[in-house]
Order: C-alpha cells, then structure tokens, then sequence
C-alpha cells in the first residue's frame, strides 16, 4: 500500500516543482503582456499592421511578402473586435509572453537553476527585440515566437536524447512556415549545425525525417500558392537585399537586444560556444549572421538566433552571481535589467507624449514608432481633396496609394473626415498584394494619387495617361514628426485616358514601401 501511494504522490510532487519553476516566469509574462495591452493603443496602427488586416480580409494560402497565419489572426481580431487596435495587438503581447517563459524554460533545459531561468527570462523581457515584437501585430511577431518554441525543443531534445521530439518540432516549424518562410532557413543552419559540432546521435532514427516531413506537409500550401504565382516572395528578398547595408546589420546587432545588455548576450554566446552539447547553438547564430552579410539580408532576420543567447546569458549571469559576492553581483544583474528594461520600454513602445516625440531621439533610433504617426492626418487630406470634387466626379472618382501603409490608412480614416462618408472613393494600390486586388472598375476615370517628394515620373501618371495631372495637397502630420509618409504629395489625374488594364502592369510592384520610382513629381 505505501508503494501504491508513493507512486500516486510522485506526479503531485512533479506538478509541483514544475509550478515553482514556473510562476516566477510566468509572472513576469503577465507583467511584461500587461505594459503591451495598456501601450497598444497609444499612439496608431503601424503601416504594417494596415496591410496584415487588409490581407486578412482577402484570406488566401499565401501573399508576395508573407504566408498566411498573421493575416488570419488579424482577421479574427477584425471580426470579434471590428477596427480595435488592441484586439488586433493581443497576438502579438501573447508571442511576447509566451516567448519570455519559453527563454526560460531553455535555461532550464541548458541546467540552469531556478535563479539562471528567471535571469535569462527577465534579460528576455528587458530586451528591445521581445518589446519591439509584442507590440505590433507583423510576421516578425510571431516568427519569434515560433524560432523560440524550435530552441527550447532542440534544446530538451539535446539533453534527454529523446529523438521523438523531432516530430514536435516538425510541427511547430511547420506552423511557422505558416507565418514566415525564413525561419526555414534557421532550422536548416541549426541542423547542419548539429550535424557539423555534435551532438550528432540525436540525429539518428527515423524521428528527424518524420519531423521534415510533418513541417513539409503543414507548409504545402503556402510553398504552392508562391510556386503557382512565380515566387513573389523571393522576388521580394532580392528587392529588399539590394537596398540593405550590411554595416547597418551588424550596428542593428548592437541595440536589437539593447546597448546595456550586449555584453550580456555577447556572455551567452561565448557560454554557448564553450560547452560541446550546445555549442552547435551558437555556431548557428554565427553561421546565420555570416549568410545574412554574405547575402545582405535584413538587419531583424537575426532575430531568430537570439533565444538560445538570451537563455545562455541568463545561466552564465546566475554562474557569475554563485561564483561570489551574492549581493552585490545579483544587485548588479537586477540594476542592469531594470535600466536596461526602462531604456528598452521608452525607445520600443509609446511611452512618451506623442507631442514630445519631435524633440526626442526615438524617432531616429527608432523609425517604427513613426511609422504608427500621421494616419489620421493622411486620411483627413484626402478626404479634404474628394470634398472639393464636384458630386458627379465623385461617383468615378477611385484613390490609389503609392504603398500598402497609405492605402489603409485613407481606406481607414477617409471616409470619417469626409462629409460625403457613404460615397467616399474605393482605395486601390499597386503595392504588395494589393497589387493582386486591382485594378479599380473601368468606369473610375478620375483618380486620387497619393505619392511622395520623389522627382521622379513613372509611366502610369504621365500626361499621356492623364488629360489633367494637377497637384492638389501636401500631407503633413499634426506634430511635426518626421517619418516615410510626412510630406506625401497628392494628385489629381482628371480624364483618364487609358484604360485600367493598360494601367495596372505598370502601377504593380513587389519591394519596400518606399519606392521613389512609383510616384509622380
């Protein structure tokens, strides 16, 4: 009988200790997801977070610059919660949450103690990288998210040799897949990476194959529907790496984590790279690093590297702490974290008055903040323009945006400036997938074009299209902040003489919002 009630009490013990590790992770995610609810609504919708609805509203199995899982999330939000900014900002603050718990979780699986988890989790938390990510809804989100569950299940699977984990594995790569297509190309250099430094029996077995296969067959959709549209996605890449710099990647590296906690990550990696069982970890954050400047990818594509780092630093922390002077090096750690979290929240998420941003460095550190400035504003110009027309030019009047930010923003807060609210212009664009939406109906002969202070001419908008292309407005934000749309140029092109069929080849792009050969000038 004492066998019999031993065996029922080992579980409870386990749930237990599992629980004591936990909540002190699980409390600063709260924390850490409560400072993201109250900011979400702060200041605006981010130009991305425009496009991410709009493409939920035209739910397909993949889009030019991005696979379907953000756009279905936004579309949720959109139905429960109709043009709530937080609603749309949950996701994001839950990726953010969950990925601080899963970082320390990963110091667990790397032997950490319970002081080394809740260091690596709070390291995580203080960071601009999970701060940045949770407070805006974009693949980036969630990619993180997704490359942090793949860490701590390599990590588990490292130190129990319990090779069915690949299956897991597969699964969550799979769903990641689902949202953003490069963080293949991390689980391939994490791979290879085991492969090359060990510890190469976890790679036995049929559980690898199965876990590539299970992430294969979750992400066919998605790798068919950019088979059968010619692989817009990479045609995406290749605009995006010719406007990259590869010194501004490795300066991003200096302040993705934040500036006082790079010598704490630069820690985790040498702590990493140190140690036989995990050093293939950091060999793929340097491997990845390498391809991003062989290939000058984008600064953010990093991010999915630095998990294991952060975890890594959290455990070489606690080390330092244990190694002597327990008060003084803990107050050291915690003084480092908190002011480094302070610094992280200021230039990461719309703390500051939006009056005062003008007269502040975070708009130049940080130009996302910017990017969530000036919608309102966008859309109260263009209505102003539509008002003027006379009745009859409104009903074949269509508005089309340079760029999927511009085109949700008019879209968005156009119809509430204008005085004709029921009958304000359909908004169209060339952009992204909304270039796949086009074109407008050949009855629109009048058009609003939205475009920039470029002086440069694009075919589309030339006198031979237009009888009449006149500049009506400049667009100005209300606090004098200076961001991609704050002096956005606005046309008018009366009696137009081509066709939109004609049109529309010319207007459709694939590349970065800020193309100064789309526009009029």
């Amino acid at each position: 009988m004492s066998d019999i009630s031993e065996l029922e009490r080992a579980p409870r013990r386990r749930f237990r200790t599992v629980c004591g590790e936990l909540w002190p992770l699980m409390v600063l995610a709260a924390a850490v997801f409560g400072v993201l609810t109250v900011c979400s609504e702060r200041y605006g919708f981010h130009r991305d977070e425009f496009y991410i609805r709009e493409s939920g509203r035209h739910l397909a199995w993949g889009y030019p610059d991005h696979p379907p899982l953000s756009p279905l999330l936004a579309r949720i939000a959109d139905e429960l919660a109709p043009d709530s900014l937080l609603a749309l900002r949950i996701p994001a603050a839950l990726a953010a949450a969950v990925t601080i718990v899963l970082i320390g979780l990963i110091a667990r699986e790397f032997g950490g103690d319970r002081r080394a988890q809740f260091f690596a989790a709070a390291i995580a938390a203080s960071s601009v990288l999970v701060l940045v990510s949770g407070h805006i809804l974009s693949t980036a989100t969630l990619d993180i998210a997704f490359a942090t569950a793949l860490v701590f299940l390599v990590a588990r699977l490292v130190r129990t040799g319990d090779r069915r984990l690949w299956a897991v594995a597969g699964i969550v790569l799979g769903l990641g897949l689902l949202n953003r297509v490069f963080l293949a190309v991390y689980a391939v250099i994490v791979v290879a990476a085991v492969v090359t430094m060990g510890p190469r029996d976890v790679l036995r077995g049929r559980w690898l194959p199965v876990g590539a296969g299970l992430a294969a067959v979750i992400a066919v959709p998605t790798i068919v529907w950019q088979a059968r549209n010619g692989w817009p996605q990479w045609q995406m890449a290749t605009e995006i790496s010719a406007d990259n710099s590869r010194w501004e990647l490795v300066a991003y590296q200096l302040v993705i984590v934040g500036p006082l906690l790079l010598p704490v990550w630069i820690a985790g990696l040498w702590w990493l790279l140190k140690r036989p069982g995990l050093r293939c970890l950091g060999v793929a954050f340097l491997a990845l690093l390498g391809l991003l400047l062989l290939t000058s990818g984008q600064q953010h594509y990093l991010v999915d590297a630095y998990p294991p780092l952060l975890a890594a630093a959290g455990v070489a922390a606690s080390q330092w702490v244990a190694a002597g002077g327990r008060r003084l090096r803990t107050l050291t750690v915690s003084l480092l974290v908190v002011v480094s979290a302070a610094i992280a929240a200021v230039f990461s998420l719309p703390i500051l008055p939006v009056s005062a941003l003008a007269d502040t460095p975070v708009i130049g550190v940080n130009g996302e903040i910017g990017e969530q400035i000036g919608w309102p504003e966008m859309g109260r110009t263009v209505a102003e323009v539509v008002d003027r027309l006379p009745a009859e030019v409104r009903t074949e009047t269509v508005v089309v945006a340079d760029n999927y930010g511009q085109a949700g923003a008019i879209a968005q807060f156009g119809p509430d400036f204008s005085v004709q609210h029921t009958r304000f212009p359909p908004v169209y664009s060339g952009h992204q997938a909304y270039g796949w939406w086009g074109p407008p109906p050949e009855r629109y002969t009048t058009v609003v074009v939205m475009g920039t202070d470029a002086p440069s001419m694009v075919p589309a908008w030339t006198e031979q299209a237009c009888g009449r292309l006149t500049e009506v407005a400049v667009v100005h934000n209300d606090y004098g902040i200076e961001s991609q749309e704050n002096g956005t140029r606005v046309f008018l092109c009366q009696d137009l003489r081509a066709s939109w069929a004609q049109l529309w080849p010319s207007i459709r792009r694939i590349g970065p919002a800020d193309n100064p050969e789309s526009l009029p000038g």
